[in-house]
């Protein structure tokens, strides 16, 4: 990643003294680019947005400066930050992280095939929805990523082994609601626990949500199982076409409440 700063943001910025990365010479910096994708200016002002717009560049900056993603004080930034608006911006999708196992990060368009082949294995839509048709699935997906990963930060992710790099399943948070669901020749094999931990973990850290639920339907004991394990507990059926019930837990840091 290439960082764009000119002297008066880098002044700023909390990471002014990184020779690495401090590029005074901004002007410069720009004629000299030539992989706009793998760079992010931090601008001072509104012009210097118009110029990274027009160069295919990412940008961020305070709210003045008009920038899609703006920060109070150049203070708060740090590079993973940056990275992130970086990937964004250039349509590429974020790593959440890991587990021993699974690399977990967010679905691009160009894993549709991948995914069509996960659903299309024996057992995996007994429980949930099937996808839709390719060009209906494409246009959802790219309406998903830019609105549930853009503007929320979480959703419903990937999941690949480690080992073999292929998809395995797909795990993450649709609101304050836990999906996952993992391969058939996977199951059994403690993945989904793994994963779910994770995520669990992830929410607690990242979000603010309080609680988590599942919505299950009862004659997937698998499911109810992996619930259990998790911590969540039965909070009432739904009342609707099928015999679901919603599975509840408490993610909210005790260290948070405590009163000193």
């Amino acid at each position: 990643m290439i960082i764009i700063i000119d002297e008066a943001s880098a002044k700023l910025a909390s990471f002014y003294y990184h020779d690495e990365i401090f590029k005074p010479q901004w002007k410069r910096a720009v004629e000299m680019t030539s992989a706009p994708a793998n760079c992010i200016w931090i601008v001072s002002n509104r012009q210097q947005k118009q110029i990274a717009d027009s160069l295919g560049i990412a940008s961020v900056g305070e709210p003045q400066c008009g920038t899609r993603y703006a920060v109070e004080s150049l203070a708060e930034l740090d590079i993973e930050y940056l990275e992130r608006v970086r990937r964004r911006y250039n349509h590429i999708p974020w790593d959440i992280g890991e587990t021993d196992r699974c690399l977990i990060r967010e679905l691009s368009l160009s894993d549709l095939p991948a995914l069509y082949e996960l659903y299309d294995k024996p057992g995996m839509t007994d429980f949930v929805e099937p996808l839709y048709d390719y060009e209906t699935e494409l246009e959802y997906q790219k309406a998903y990523i830019e609105n549930m990963y853009g503007f929320y930060e979480y959703g419903m992710w990937l999941v690949f082994s480690k080992e073999t790099g292929t998809l395995i399943g797909r795990a993450g948070l649709e609101h304050d609601e836990l999906g996952y669901m993992i391969a058939p020749e996977l199951w059994n094999q403690g993945y989904a626990t793994e994963v779910c931990r994770f995520i669990i973990d992830y929410a607690r850290e990242n979000t603010d949500f309080e609680e988590l639920y599942c919505r299950i339907d009862e004659k997937n004991t698998a499911s109810v199982r992996l619930a259990k394990k998790l911590g969540f507990t039965n909070s009432g059926h739904i009342d609707d076409d099928i015999n679901a019930s919603i599975y509840r837990k408490n993610i909210k840091n005790i260290k948070n409440n405590e009163k000193h």
